[in-house]
């Protein structure tokens, strides 16, 4: 069930990763690029980090996948941006597990629980951030969207609720609960980080 979910959230980051990018004029290659690095990004360059075999070499079906739904929202723009805040909600709920997921990983290599949290929004957000840079477009990282805060908070969460549970199923679910509850509802009420906690001025 879990390989289905994180196949899924691929999709989804390809998915949002090609609509974010549409006005910037790429063509289907470059759409298709773009979206592949959103959907994998941050789990490559984690396994970079980590010294791991990278996951979508080990399993070609992420680039499938990715590669699949990119090309599918360069030719259904439209149909996609009318759905635009149910795929919102979807990439929340993947950044979420994938986040989860790569800090289960790290720990599970038996290091420092602050580097599996680092680890775990790295592969959350990496792709986006990636994307971004060769798109020529503002970072998530330069916004007051409350996107990598919740992220960051369940991984902390999992790692507190794994010492005290010790089951990973337990306190997976609980951070997952938690951690994509917390961005539906930034996303529900358009909610952005306050602005004595940002540097902006609007």
């Amino acid at each position: 069930m879990l390989y289905f979910q994180q196949m899924l959230g691929t999709a989804v980051f390809a998915i949002t990763g090609v609509l974010a990018i549409h006005k910037v004029g790429v063509d289907v290659f470059g759409a298709v690029v773009l979206g592949i690095i959103t959907a994998i990004g941050g789990g490559t360059i984690r396994d970079l980090l980590l010294d791991q075999p990278i996951f979508w070499i080990a399993d070609f079906n992420y680039i499938w996948v990715g590669g699949g739904a990119a090309l599918l929202a360069f030719f259904l723009t439209k149909r996609f941006q009318q759905r635009y805040r149910l795929l919102l909600y979807l990439d929340g709920f993947a950044a979420a597990l994938f986040g989860l997921v790569a800090t289960e990983k790290v720990l599970g290599l038996q290091l420092a629980a602050p580097f599996a949290v680092m680890m775990g929004v790295l592969t959350s957000i990496g792709g986006g951030i990636a994307r971004d840079v060769l798109a020529g477009r503002t970072s998530l990282l330069m916004s007051r969207e409350i996107y990598a805060t919740p992220i960051l908070l369940g991984c902390i969460l999992y790692v507190l609720l794994r010492d005290v549970f010790g089951s990973i199923q337990i306190a997976g679910w609980l951070a997952l609960i938690f951690t994509s509850s917390l961005r539906f509802l930034a996303i529900y009420k358009e909610l952005q980080m306050p602005a004595i906690l940002s540097t902006s001025q609007g």
